[in-house]
């Protein structure tokens, strides 16, 4: 069935989902790396945070994407992942049901890049660097723009969060995804870059 736009709203001219090179003001790379595991540092948990919710996963995909807070953007970012991504909620993906043995599920986070999804990535990537997420392998965060440019101090931060993990991606602001829904078979060479490398083990 063809994607239709929202018919309350008028899509602009150029909604060819192009990202124009614009990433935001960020800077132009597509990709941050950082540590593989939590054993590759050493930080201590926090005894008084409270634990992060999980999410029980019986639908396993190549990917299992979760949103660090309401309205992340996990659904969008699944589903320009194709059909073997699942989105999982806001809670860390956790494989479970009948089957046996349970695979451990390949994770990707994301998130906002304003202020409560920010907070959100703080506190997620210092748990699991902590140690505290076990049972399935974090591939890495998605920051996703919450608006067509950032602040210096959103871009200082989403940069400093997406070398804490594996690996880190910022997607732009696309004013066209407004209108329209993306289409996964028409994406900028940007975002297909990021998506082959999250499904490339390092």
């Amino acid at each position: 069935m063809a994607q239709r736009g929202n018919p309350f709203v008028v899509a602009p001219e150029n909604s060819s989902q192009s990202l124009a090179e614009n990433d935001g003001g960020l800077d132009t790379a597509a990709l941050y790396y950082g540590p593989t595991s939590p054993e590759d540092i050493t930080v201590a948990a926090d005894p008084d945070a409270a634990l992060w919710p999980q999410t029980t996963v019986t639908d396993f995909r190549q990917v299992t994407v979760f949103g660090l807070h309401g309205g992340a953007g996990a659904t969008t970012v699944a589903s320009l992942f194709g059909d073997d991504t699942v989105d999982a909620g806001t809670g860390w993906p956790v494989a479970g049901g009948w089957a046996r043995p349970l695979p451990t599920l390949q994770v990707l986070a994301v998130a906002r890049t304003h202020y409560a999804g920010l907070a959100a990535a703080e506190a997620f990537t210092h748990h699991w660097a902590a140690g505290q997420l076990p049972s399935s392998t974090l591939l890495g965060l998605v920051m996703v723009d919450d608006g067509p440019t950032l602040a210096d101090g959103q871009k200082k931060a989403v940069k400093r969060l997406l070398r804490k993990v594996p690996r880190g991606a910022h997607l732009p602001w696309i004013e066209a995804w407004r209108h329209v829904p993306p289409d996964p078979g028409r994406l900028p060479r940007r975002l297909t870059k990021i998506i082959h490398a999250f499904r490339t083990p390092r």
